[in-house]
């Protein structure tokens, strides 16, 4: 019965071994690789060392993706018009982003360095359904301010 059997001990059986074929080309990517993980493409940089120079390279994180995660959704109010009118433009974030987390998300997304991120914490309010009580999610929003004379399009279609 192969349903009982993952409630028996299993101390003295022996693990049934792996096996450790790994493909070639996966091998020479991972080579090329200095931590041993694929990150991305590689960025050349120089280190000195009395008077020679040799070239280091360290990988490039992508992070569009995890930008995403961040920056949930612009939110478009009537408000919120009329502060991208002074080149600020409001996004509801993840609880935990950071505001410099926030300056680089918008920076990967969009590909201009905000000047100024300012942070709204909004509490879930509670709500009644019926006899029933219930709580909103907390939100967090960041008024992004950007250079002057750069604009981005948030709109959501």
């Amino acid at each position: 019965m192969s349903f009982f059997d993952r409630f028996t001990s299993r101390k003295g059986k022996a693990e049934p071994k792996k096996s450790a074929t790994v493909d070639v080309a996966q091998k020479k990517a991972f080579a090329n690789v200095p931590s041993g993980k694929e990150d991305g493409p590689a960025k050349k940089t120089s280190e000195k060392k009395g008077t020679e120079t040799k070239s280091v390279e360290k990988p490039v994180k992508e992070t569009t993706h995890q930008a995403y995660r961040l920056l949930l959704r612009p939110v478009v109010t009537e408000k919120s018009t009329r502060l991208a009118q002074l080149s600020q433009y409001v996004f509801e974030t993840a609880a935990d982003a950071t505001k410099n987390d926030i300056r680089q998300a918008v920076y990967h997304v969009y590909g201009i360095k905000p000047v100024a991120v300012n942070m709204v914490h909004l509490p879930g309010k509670i709500v009644r359904y019926g006899r029933t009580y219930g709580r909103q999610t907390t939100k967090r929003k960041a008024v992004v301010t950007l250079p002057t004379g750069k604009t981005i399009d948030v709109s959501t279609s």
